[in-house]
C-alpha cells in the first residue's frame, strides 16, 4: 500500500489511531474527485484509504468515457471547485500549446471542448495540489479489491478485502462508476476492412470515429438498442431557457412541455438545447414526484431519446460522424445485441435475428453502474443500500448518501446514483455532489474523532 502523506512516520504512528478513517473504493475521477472535495471542505485531520486494484488510473471511467475522448462539457463548465467556476479555463491559459490552439475557436476559449486526457492533467494536478495542502491527513492508495461492505460492531463499516482480511472505517465513499468492462478492444496491428461498435452513447461515437480515424478500419457498423443517436451542442454555450409556466407533474404532460417548448424555440431561431437545459434543471423535482409505474414507462420509451438530447456531441464530432454515416463509412444498425463472437455478433434486429460479421467488436454498451458486483450486493443484503426501481443503480440522497442507510457515512457517488439523480454522471453534477457530500461529512467527523479516541482508550 502506497502511502502520501507529509506527516513524519513518528506523527503517523501516534496519532493515526486517533483520525477518522475514510475510505473511498475506486480511483477514477468519481474517485479522484471525491478525494478533493475532502480535502477542500473538511476541517479536520483525517486517514484516507484509496482502493483500486488497477494500477492505471482513468479519469474518464467515472464517466462513462476513457481519457482519450472529447469530453462533452464545455471549458467553462469544468472546475473541480464549485466556487472557482473559471479555474479550469485559467488553468489552460497558463499552457502556451492549448491557449494557442483552443483560443482559435471563434466563440473562445471558455466554449471550446478538450480531450479528455487535458482535463485528467488539470485533476491529477489540482489534486496533488490539495494534497499538500492538507499536511495533516494520511492518505494511502491500497491495489486491494473491496469485495464487500457491511456495519461493524464498534460503529461505522468493516471493509472486507478478499476473503479474509478486514478492516474498518467511519465513512466509506462507493466511487466505482459504471464498473469495468472484461472484453478487449485493442485494434489489430494490420489492415483490417470492418469492425463493429456497440452502442449508441457518446463513448460509442467516439470509438467508431477514432476507428476510421487511424486508418486500419475502412467501414464500421455501430449498433444502437434504440435507434437513437447523441444529438449536438451549438457552436457557442447557451444558458438554461425556463419558462415561467408550471411544469406539469406526470411523464407524459412533462414531456409534452418539452416537445412544444422546444419546437417554439425552434421557430424562434433560439434552438431546442437552451430548452432541454432549463428542462434538466428541473429534471429532479419533476422524477422525485413520479409514481413507480412512470418511472418505469421512462426507462422502456423514454430514456434513450432523452439520453441523446442530454449529453450531446460537440459540433465537430456530431459533423464528423454525419459525414461518415453519409458517405457509407459508418453504418448504423438498430438491433440488441445477443451474443459477441470472435469474428461477429449475433444481435436481434426489427426483421429477426442476424449474424453480423466483423474483424473487431468493441461493446460500449452503458452498464448499469455495477449494480450486479459482489460489492453492491453485499451491502444491500446488509441493509445498507436498496437498488432504484430502473435497477440502473443504488437509491441516494442528492450528496449520495445510501437512503437505506440509519448510518451517516456511506455515500455512492456519481454515475451509482443515476436511477434518484438525473445527470449525476457529467462532470459538473459529479463535482457539485462530491463537494456536497464532503461538506455533510464534515459536520459529523468530529463526533467519529472523539468515538475513535474513545475506543483507543479502552
Amino acid at each position: 500500500m502506497t502511502l502520501l502523506s507529509s506527516r513524519s512516520s513518528n506523527s503517523e504512528s501516534q496519532n493515526a489511531d486517533h483520525l477518522a478513517r475514510i475510505a473511498i473504493v475506486g480511483r477514477g475521477f468519481t474517485g479522484i474527485m471525491t478525494a478533493i472535495a475532502l480535502f477542500k471542505r473538511v476541517d479536520r485531520p483525517f486517514h484516507l484509504v484509496m482502493f483500486d486494484p488497477r494500477a492505471k488510473i482513468d479519469i474518464g471511467e467515472g464517466i462513462s468515457q476513457p481519457a482519450s475522448t472529447v469530453l462533452t462539457s464545455r471549458v467553462r463548465d469544468l472546475s473541480v471547485d464549485p466556487g472557482l467556476p473559471g479555474d479550469f479555463r485559467r488553468w489552460l491559459e497558463t499552457d502556451d500549446t492549448w491557449r494557442d490552439r483552443l483560443i482559435s475557436d471563434p466563440a473562445g476559449l471558455e466554449h471550446a471542448f478538450v480531450p479528455g486526457e487535458i482535463f485528467s492533467t488539470y485533476v491529477y494536478k489540482r489534486f496533488a495540489e490539495a494534497l499538500s495542502d492538507r499536511p495533516d491527513v494520511i492518505v494511502q492508495f491500497g491495489s486491494d479489491t473491496v469485495t464487500a461492505i457491511d456495519r461493524h460492531l464498534d460503529g461505522g463499516y468493516s471493509v472486507f478485502l478478499g476473503a479474509e482480511q478486514r478492516t474498518r472505517f467511519d465513512a466509506v465513499f462507493l466511487a466505482t462508476g459504471y464498473g469495468m468492462r472484461e472484453n478487449s478492444d485493442a485494434a489489430p496491428a494490420g489492415e483490417t476492412q470492418s469492425a463493429v461498435v456497440i452502442g449508441g452513447g457518446i463513448h460509442a461515437v467516439d470509438r467508431a470515429l477514432g476507428l476510421l480515424a487511424d486508418s486500419k478500419i475502412s467501414h464500421v457498423t455501430l449498433i444502437s438498442e434504440s435507434g437513437f443517436l447523441p444529438q449536438s451542442h451549438t457552436p457557442a454555450a447557451v444558458g438554461a431557457i425556463v419558462t415561467d409556466q408550471p411544469m406539469p407533474g406526470t411523464l407524459r404532460g412533462a414531456f409534452r412541455f418539452l416537445r412544444e417548448a422546444a419546437n417554439r424555440a425552434d421557430l424562434e431561431g433560439s434552438g431546442w438545447q437552451g430548452i432541454m437545459n432549463g428542462f434538466r434543471s428541473r429534471a429532479r423535482d419533476l422524477w422525485a414526484g413520479l409514481t413507480p409505474e412512470e418511472r418505469a414507462r421512462f426507462k422502456r420509451h423514454v430514456k434513450a431519446i432523452y439520453d441523446s438530447h442530454r449529453n450531446r456531441l460537440p459540433p465537430e464530432h456530431y459533423q464528423r460522424l454525419h459525414h461518415a454515416i453519409a458517405s457509407g463509412a459508418i453504418t448504423v444498425r438498430k438491433g440488441k445485441v445477443n451474443c459477441i463472437a470472435t469474428n461477429g455478433v449475433l444481435f436481434s434486429a426489427p426483421t429477426g435475428l442476424e449474424v453480423l460479421p466483423a474483424e473487431l467488436t468493441i461493446d460500449c454498451r452503458f452498464r448499469p453502474s455495477g449494480t450486479d458486483s459482489p460489492l453492491v450486493r453485499s451491502i444491500i443484503i446488509a441493509g445498507l443500500a436498496t437498488r432504484d426501481e430502473l435497477e440502473i443503480g443504488i437509491v441516494v440522497d442528492e450528496c449520495g448518501r445510501t437512503k437505506a442507510s440509519a448510518l451517516h457515512g456511506l455515500f455512492a457517488m456519481g454515475p451509482l446514483g443515476l436511477g434518484s439523480l438525473p445527470d449525476i454522471d457529467l462532470v459538473p453534477q459529479i463535482v457539485q455532489q462530491s463537494h456536497a457530500a464532503a461538506s455533510l461529512l464534515n459536520s459529523w467527523i468530529g463526533e467519529v474523532a472523539k468515538s475513535a479516541r474513545r475506543r483507543q482508550s479502552l
